[in-house]
């Protein structure tokens, strides 16, 4: 192996077992230890349906194997290969298969397959209502992130920057698109989010990127991160969360760069805050929720891209992406606890312990059920009491 390609690989597994709390920052900051939870008064009540072990859940490795719910069953995937398919109402189990191989992205799917990354750099096709392989195709690099379908092809991006788009029938190739990769990223990618007519994901260089479905044509790029600093672990600017579209506005955020909401159409940017995340985002109540670099939880409006509020008491304690559910933001945290903040004003209204080995994955909704897969395998569904 090279020299330089041997120091890359070192680096990036170093971020990622750091939890990538502090990596990037200026030499100024100086890493603090995870806030200690504060009691407050409960204003709801959380009630867990139902959970499940999912096999040993992501076994000990910074993954983030993300079940995928379509109609009515969820399913999930450990990181040995454990496949199950659970009646998202009471968790009943509906079958299970085993695949012996390890699994290193989460699970994507449509009407009639779900699909997975295995650590051998392939993306598996497996039928919906039994598990039984229809196909796999061999990538250039191992895939982190959760493939996505439209029923018509399957889109997945791998570790280095390559998004490619498969027949969902066949896994034949359809198109594949070479991003320009930086020297160092964060480990870890975003998964695109597809609609009718686009593909949009982002980029480790900071890059969010729509194409045609169709051609895999780049129909814009806009930078949403701008490499800046000496180093380059200053200049690390990836996004690794998933966008999120509403009413033809692409929501995004990047690590040590900034929040922006984006015209799908046109990739023209509407506004932009300065911001530092390398997951997801979320919206509710005509907000935008992020989980920020350093674990602050913060509300910015949609339409005016003005703060709301912040909550700053879950500091340094390695959230997930947010989630609105109900009239809450929900967050999880390393310890496993589940955090449900106000959406009005980001007060603490409940909190339910999961599992102690904490929780990494983003959480899932379905009607009024939330959904959370922790560390190392148990999937529980809660309800707040009415």
């Amino acid at each position: 192996m090279h020299a330089s390609s041997a120091y890359k690989k070192l680096v990036v597994l170093l971020l990622s077992l750091s939890a990538l709390l502090m990596v990037g920052c200026s030499s100024d900051d100086v890493e603090e230890e995870p806030m200690e939870l504060e009691d407050f008064d409960e204003e709801i009540e959380i009630i867990k349906v139902w959970d499940e072990s999912i096999g040993d859940g992501h076994d000990e490795q910074f993954l983030t194997l993300t079940p995928i719910i379509i109609g009515e069953t969820i399913y999930a995937i450990d990181h040995a290969g454990e496949l199950l398919a659970l009646n998202k109402s009471d968790g009943e189990e509906l079958w299970e298969v085993e695949y012996d191989e390890p699994v290193s992205g989460g699970l994507g799917g449509d009407d009639s397959q779900l699909y997975f990354a295995t650590y051998h750099g392939e993306i598996v096709a497996v039928d919906r209502n039994g598990g039984m392989e229809q196909w796999r195709v061999a990538l250039t690099s191992e895939v982190l992130s959760q493939p996505v379908s439209n029923g018509r092809q399957v889109v997945v991006q791998s570790i280095d920057g390559k998004v490619v788009s498969l027949n969902a029938q066949s896994g034949k190739l359809m198109w594949r698109y070479d991003s320009n990769a930086p020297v160092l990223s964060i480990r870890g990618t975003a998964s695109p989010v597809i609609t009718d007519e686009f593909t949009v994901t982002g980029f480790a260089n900071g890059e969010l990127v729509a194409f045609q479905n169709i051609t895999g044509a780049p129909v814009w790029s806009n930078s949403i991160g701008t490499p800046k600093g000496r180093t380059e672990l200053e200049r690390l600017v990836d996004i690794d969360g998933q966008p999120v579209i509403e009413d033809d506005v692409v929501y995004s955020v990047s690590y040590q760069g900034k929040l922006s909401a984006i015209h799908l159409p046109t990739g023209k940017e509407i506004w932009s805050k300065q911001q530092s995340s390398y997951r997801a985002v979320d919206l509710g109540f005509g907000n935008v929720y992020v989980s920020t670099a350093k674990d602050v939880v913060v509300a910015y409006s949609q339409s005016t891209r003005t703060e709301v509020w912040r909550q700053e008491n879950l500091k340094f304690r390695q959230l997930t992406a947010p989630k609105a559910f109900g009239s809450t933001t929900v967050v999880a945290d390393f310890e496993g606890y589940v955090h449900f903040l106000s959406q009005i004003d980001g007060r603490f209204m409940g909190r339910v312990h999961l599992d102690s080995d904490g929780v990494r994955t983003p959480m899932l909704i379905s009607d009024d059920m939330l959904f959370i897969y922790s560390n190392s395998g148990d999937l529980a569904a809660y309800k707040i009491a009415l």
